[in-house]
């Protein structure tokens, strides 16, 4: 274990001043110092990782604060962060204003490299959460598929995360990324975000341009309701339908709805009206539309699921799911009346519960209170671009486009005309 102890030191400095009265002259007074949003001048700042096994009351403990403090601070963190979802691994700092052998006046935990979590020891402790300040930089990416979209976007030094972006939320219903041709080409632009000059993830896709046998899948992001942003073609097209193919990602159907199996566990001959997607444990399920849960319980052949309503004709239902679900159930309130939006909200976990062999969910398909193959019924198309919308869409489609002809893609050759431009006339 290496334990980092450094001095934040006030730095004072004085400019040369021959006349004291020459407006030339600066005069630099103390420079306040921040750390976690924190004044820290004269502060000493120990840094360290939890332990396996550590808790953040032995870590006080051991740093003077008395156990009726350690008791305010953890009744206080109960409204904000749970002390118990700390983790081995997880980083903090311990700051100190007058020496690092008497107690801290501010303990800090990193949740993520974002968020953080203040308890302020001092005379009136105070438990808090605050973040680090982001920093959005627009960016442009490109790739070439040689094998899959993934290794595209390595060989690209893209972030792992657009994949997901491309094929879950972009083009989930118009690209099968499992089918994709050695030649298939891309085009993103996105928000890369910055904490303390470090890379940490991707923020929103604002326009990409998919090239997959022979022909251009755009999408633009647009604002039509104000409220969540959906991804629109070069016509004004809404690319999401109105349901997703699956309820999982990257995953594969194990068994299809039929009138007639032999049930895996009872050996008996029945129907089976749903759609098993095998996925390992722990898989993330979406809702396959926006709707509301009308259920989200457990029964012995069903085991642990969730049903949507999504409108008067449709509802769906996911079977089978593990156990952990229940604490994404208690923490996201998965539970009657909640709305969900499709392939956005989790509302559980690929499990084994109830009667079933292996880890899978069961996808069952309701039209007009019916039970109907997804997949062999017309299902309603996502709206276009509202008219009254038109004019907005149309203008910042142009900016995009014009951004995304730009984006050249890797190894790509200059055309004729441009090493016509470049070539010396003698």
């Amino acid at each position: 274990m290496r334990i980092i102890y450094f001095v934040i030191l006030m730095l004072i400095f004085n400019g040369c001043q021959t006349d004291p009265k020459d407006p030339t002259v600066e005069i630099i007074k103390n420079t306040e110092q921040y750390l976690y949003n924190i004044p820290i001048n004269g502060f000493q700042i120990k840094n360290e990782t939890v332990r396996n096994g550590q808790n953040v009351g032995e870590i006080l403990n051991q740093h003077n604060v008395s156990f009726v403090d350690i008791d305010k601070v953890a009744r206080l963190s109960k409204k904000v962060f749970d002390l118990r979802d700390v983790k081995a691994g997880g980083e903090y700092s311990l700051m100190f204003k007058d020496s690092i052998t008497t107690k801290p006046n501010y303990f800090i935990y990193e949740i993520n490299k974002v968020d953080f979590l203040v308890a302020k020891l001092e005379d009136s402790i105070q438990v808090y959460l605050d973040k680090k300040e982001v920093t959005i930089k627009e960016k442009t990416g490109s790739g070439v598929i040689n094998s899959s979209l993934w290794f595209a976007m390595e060989e690209s030094n893209l972030s792992a995360k657009l994949v997901n972006i491309l094929a879950d939320e972009i083009y989930p219903w118009t690209i099968d990324f499992f089918r994709l041709n050695s030649g298939d080409k891309f085009k993103v632009i996105y928000d890369a975000k910055y904490v303390d000059g470090e890379f940490i993830g991707v923020g929103k896709v604002h326009a990409a341009l998919f090239h997959s046998g022979n022909e251009d899948y755009y999408a633009i992001a647009f604002n039509e309701l104000g409220g969540f942003e959906d991804y629109f073609d070069e016509n004004g097209n809404n690319l999401r339908k109105f349901f997703l193919k699956a309820p999982v990602s990257f995953t594969r159907i194990s068994s299809r709805f039929t009138n007639k199996r032999k049930h895996p566990v009872t050996g008996r001959w029945k129907g089976h009206f749903g759609t098993d997607f095998a996925a390992p444990i722990g898989t993330p399920i979406y809702s396959t539309a926006d709707g509301q849960i009308i259920e989200a319980s457990y029964t012995k052949y069903n085991g642990y699921y969730v049903k949507v309503r999504h409108n008067s004709t449709y509802t769906t239902q996911y079977l089978h799911m593990d156990k952990s679900s229940k604490k994404l159930w208690a923490k996201n309130g998965i539970k009657k009346g909640k709305k969900v939006r499709q392939g956005v909200d989790i509302i559980g976990y690929v499990g084994r519960s109830g009667q079933a062999t292996g880890p899978h969910v069961c996808y069952r398909f309701w039209k007009n209170g019916k039970q109907v193959d997804p997949f062999k019924t017309k299902l309603p198309e996502a709206t276009p671009v509202n008219k009254s919308k038109r004019v907005e869409f149309e203008n910042s489609k142009q900016i995009w486009l014009e951004k995304l002809s730009t984006i050249n893609y890797p190894n790509e050759y200059l055309d004729i005309d441009s090493i016509e431009a470049l070539t010396f006339k003698f």
